[in-house]
């Protein structure tokens, strides 16, 4: 199982308000509803306030790589990263679930051996 991590950073002037975020997070939202790939998601604004902090976090589950990539290609994901285009920038980390070094501790244990409880 692949973890896709995404993490933006609104671009100044932009703010939660701004029609243009609002639909960009409106879009993530609706991905799962649009993507069969889609195994898991999660997304929702950060509340901290330190500086380094960023804006919005994604987290996808895809069962393998092969579906990570369509999901990249898919249209509705594609509308989805030119509406944050114009709006934030964002970094990427994609983690299999499966490899020798993922380590899990704590409440993430269900999350080993590929144990997770889709809904």
């Amino acid at each position: 199982m692949i973890l896709h991590l995404v993490v933006f950073k609104l671009s100044n002037p932009f703010q939660w308000c701004d029609d243009e975020v609002v639909d960009a997070e409106a879009a993530t939202r609706q991905h799962p509803k649009q993507i069969k790939e889609i195994n898991g998601w999660f997304c929702a604004r950060n509340i901290s306030l330190r500086e380094q902090a960023m804006d919005f976090v994604v987290m996808g589950l895809f069962e393998n790589q092969e579906d990570l990539s369509a999901y990249l290609i898919h249209p509705d994901h594609q509308q989805g990263v030119r509406k944050w285009k114009k709006i934030a920038s964002w970094e990427v980390v994609d983690i299999d679930l499966g490899s020798d070094t993922t380590r899990f501790f704590g409440l993430l244990n269900g999350i080993a051996n590929n144990r997770v409880a889709l809904v």
